[in-house]
């Protein structure tokens, strides 16, 4: 489905099961779009959820945006719930996703009555946690000079683990379709997420997940997150990395499917 934003923007998306259930809003990760939740999208919806999964601005078949800013994908979901007449959703978010979904709750609470945030980071300050932010830009900088398919060559030995076989397989196939200029605009604009001072005051329920295989450094700037939640449970997955739902999906799908039900 096509929605017409007030902007003039369109958010692509998809919504699947019965929209009387707890809606569960899907946020996507950089360079990916609604389809990455395809290992989710039967198994919530066996369990009686109602589903949302758009293509956030910049990336699939959403608006491309001249200037992307964290305020531009509130907007987007706000949108979305507002077309959808829905008052409140639980938030689940991936990478990028973890990082909109966290903006978007520090600012849009009311909206939110569970969230769920992956592989993510909620700010970058540290000389480590910086490059992480940097180098990234500057690797989708390089990448749009050496073309998409080595782009998707770079996927096949980020993704080199036999269970992330089908993280491998998504990304080698999306990278073709990707927009360099709209996942620069997107990572600086995660780039500048900056809100674990605002997250101590949050108190709905929080799951914060993060893959092993990404080393310890990855592991403590998600735990931080977790940290900061008051109401918060952290589950590191062995056998996973960004983004989890892909990589080790029955895991995953494990532990948010029983952090929904309490």
């Amino acid at each position: 489905m096509i929605l017409q934003n007030p902007n003039g923007s369109e958010t692509y998306y998809k919504a699947f099961g019965d929209r009387n259930s707890t809606t569960l809003l899907l946020l996507h990760g950089i360079g990916a779009n609604h389809a990455m939740w395809q290992p989710q999208i039967d198994k919530y919806i066996d369990e009686g959820y109602h589903l949302l999964l758009p293509d956030l601005f910049g990336h699939g078949r959403s608006s491309k945006l001249n200037h992307i800013d964290l305020a531009d994908w509130h907007n987007q979901i706000n949108w979305l719930l507002d077309h959808e007449n829905l008052e409140k959703c639980t938030l689940i978010g991936v990478s990028m996703g973890g990082v909109i979904a966290q903006s978007f709750l520090v600012n849009h609470l009311d909206r939110i009555e569970k969230i769920v945030i992956a592989d993510s980071f909620g700010e970058l300050r540290t000389p480590k946690e910086k490059l992480l932010g940097f180098s990234q830009v500057i690797g989708f900088n390089l990448f749009k000079l050496l073309g998409k398919k080595m782009l998707a060559k770079g996927m096949s030995f980020t993704y080199t683990a036999p269970y992330a076989q089908a993280a491998k397989d998504y990304f080698g196939q999306v990278s073709l379709n990707v927009d360099f200029n709209q996942m620069i605009l997107a990572r600086k604009a995660i780039n500048r997420i900056d809100v674990l001072g605002h997250l101590k005051d949050v108190t709905i329920p929080a799951l914060v997940i993060v893959g092993a295989d990404f080393g310890q450094s990855f592991i403590d700037i998600n735990r931080k997150i977790a940290n900061a939640l008051p109401n918060s449970e952290f589950v590191i997955l062995e056998n996973s990395c960004d983004p989890s739902n892909l990589v080790n999906p029955i895991e995953f799908d494990r532990q948010v499917l029983d952090f929904l039900t309490r």
